[in-house]
């Protein structure tokens, strides 16, 4: 293991951070720092100014919002339409019904949901103008950027720390890491797996030599509804309530892709299409995938061992 690597940790978007740069300087640790504020003010659904909350509040009139927000709503378009719909980020209404309006970690940061807004909206009907800097949600809608953005968030520093001439850059977000230029472990990345079960923990490491790992569970983040009932962040969008997190279905999923965004992405589709539904898929385009079920067992597929990002679109 090569002993010139700078680490950092500390919290962003709601979540755990975790930074590590080979051969870098303390200022690109200040610049992930940085960035991921700058983005979380752009994205999050708690804080009223931010561009999502304006674009939700907006109901149909046009935003000028950041560049990378114009990114991220291309990516969520593009996420539902490459699971046919299994990821759906316009799910905000329900999950705020469901009793997740304020933030895990500050309960004065409430979403603001305006009158009307629909359980799911129409994600085709999602517009961005490049020239204009503007963008556009369909009346009725409100979306939620959650894991796609901590996914993208990855993306963003650890290319960034590349580009500010960082030889190896490792950036993880709530779970979602992205791994890119030269691993301080003969080259590699040994990426930590969350463990489905036990908060804190993890189930394995992944050697990475690039690209990323999304993860996304029913297990983490669980609250009582206002009637009592176990609920959690992840939703089956064909009728807006939580996925069943039962003995029998998948409690946890894990993705392996170029990018931590389209790990995100399909990590969603596996939680809510199930191992046998998404696996193949998955293999089809070259994606490691790994879900554990309620019952424990855990079931990977074939490019799980054999995953290579290189020429990937995803």
């Amino acid at each position: 293991m090569t002993d010139t690597v700078l680490r950092d940790t500390f919290r962003a978007m709601g979540s755990a951070v975790e930074v590590e740069v080979v051969d870098g300087t303390p200022g690109h640790l200040a610049l992930a720092r940085d960035r991921l504020a700058f983005l979380e003010a752009c994205w999050s659904r708690f804080r009223a100014h931010s561009d999502i909350s304006r674009l939700n509040a907006a109901q149909g009139e046009p935003v000028v919002v950041e560049q990378y927000t114009l990114d991220l709503l291309e990516a969520m378009v593009h996420g539902y339409t490459i699971t046919d719909g299994a990821f759906d980020p316009t799910m905000l209404a329900p999950l705020v019904t469901l009793g997740y309006a304020a933030s895990w970690h500050d309960s004065s940061a409430i979403t603001d949901l305006p009158l009307g807004v629909q359980p799911r909206g129409p994600v085709r009907g999602i517009t961005v103008d490049a020239n204009a800097s503007t963008a556009r949600l369909p009346p009725g809608t409100a979306i939620d950027p959650g894991g796609i953005g901590k996914g993208m968030a990855a993306d963003i520093v650890a290319e960034l720390l590349i580009a500010n001439d960082a030889a190896g850059a490792m950036v993880s977000v709530g779970g979602d890491v992205r791994v890119i230029g030269e691993g301080p472990f003969g080259g590699l990345w040994l990426v930590g797996v969350d463990d489905a079960f036990l908060p804190e923990t993890e189930a394995m490491k992944v050697p990475m030599r690039s690209g990323g790992l999304g993860s996304t569970g029913a297990l983490r983040r669980s609250w009582l509804t206002p009637e009592g009932v176990r609920a959690h962040h992840l939703l089956d969008p064909t009728h807006c309530r939580p996925l069943p997190a039962g003995f029998d279905t998948p409690v946890h999923a894990t993705v392996l892709a170029a990018k931590a965004v389209w790990a995100e992405v399909h990590a969603t589709m596996v939680m809510v299409l199930g191992a046998p539904n998404s696996f193949g898929r998955l293999d089809d385009i070259g994606l490691g995938a790994r879900a554990v079920y309620g019952s424990g067992q855990a079931f990977t597929n074939a490019a799980w061992d054999n995953f290579n990002p290189r020429d990937r679109a995803y």
